[in-house]
């Protein structure tokens, strides 16, 4: 059997600071140790209820934040950019059992959740599909439900927890930290929040059965309000693209592939 994982940094316990997400920041080794201890619980957990493969994708920063030599025999680990199916690089390949979203966090139009934001903490504002807010959780379940696969489980702060939780089906959770502000928060022990990754995965793989296929069905019309105004004007010289507002852009994806193929577009060229 085999599972896929997407892991993010921002939800992960003990992750609460700019200062822990990116290789300039004095803590972000030691937020590598955490966000790899809480992959390996997961592989884990999934391990004991029969998974035999895992396919781990860094979706974090510039993809190379998961220790690459901790990553246990059996294990595929997805690093870097640009790649064209982003948070989720790897979903198209083979079959598997499920998903499960790992230290992922609340939206860029959500109004608390520590760091929040979506694909971009500094360029985008919201992400409308189909003219409802999008988050990365959203993204990432329905590309996985576009190639078949079911989202077994969720990981992280309480605040995204609340919301995806009911959102995104009868999936197991687990709350990693409760959220106190933009850049702050309280976690348990990394060991307690481990235990319970641990635990989820290998109920989750149990109950696969029963996990709901997210699906966004195309064609999508995709509303992108950014940070950067002179980005939306010229965005808008090319013929995809439509200027909705000052700051909005739109366009139209046919299903959730090519809209990842337009986010990595966007993202790699920094005009996001």
């Amino acid at each position: 059997m085999r599972l896929f994982i997407s892991a993010d940094i921002e939800g992960v316990a003990g992750v609460v600071s700019r200062d822990q997400a990116g290789p300039e920041g004095f803590e972000y080794a030691a937020a590598r140790q955490l966000m790899t201890n809480e992959v390996l619980a997961v592989v884990r957990g999934a391990r004991a209820a029969g998974v035999t493969e895992c396919v781990v994708c860094d979706s974090h920063g510039n993809g190379l934040s998961i220790i690459a030599d901790r990553m246990p025999p059996g294990t595929w680990l997805v690093r870097s950019w640009p790649r064209p199916l982003l948070m989720m690089q790897g979903i198209e390949v083979g079959d598997y059992i499920g998903a499960m979203l790992i230290g992922y966090h609340a939206g860029a139009a959500d109004s608390a959740g520590t760091m929040a934001h979506t694909m971009s903490s500094r360029g985008i504002r919201s992400v409308k599909l189909n003219g409802r807010e999008a988050d990365e959780a959203f993204i990432s379940a329905a590309t996985a439900g576009q190639f078949g696969v079911p989202l077994l489980m969720i990981s992280g702060d309480d605040v995204f927890i609340e919301k995806n939780g009911p959102a995104l089906g009868p999936v197991e959770q687990v709350v990693t930290k409760r959220s106190l502000g933009m850049f702050s928060g309280m976690s348990p022990s990394p060991d307690t929040v481990c235990a319970a990754l641990e635990a989820a995965a290998s109920r989750a793989v149990e109950a696969r059965q029963k996990a709901p296929l997210v699906k966004q069905d195309g064609p999508i019309e995709v509303e992108l309000t950014l940070v950067d105004r002179l980005a939306v004007e010229v965005l808008d010289f090319l013929p995809m693209f439509r200027r909705l507002g000052a700051n909005t852009i739109g366009f139209r994806a046919d299903d959730m592939a090519a809209l990842n193929r337009a986010f990595a577009f966007l993202l790699f060229f920094k005009l996001s």
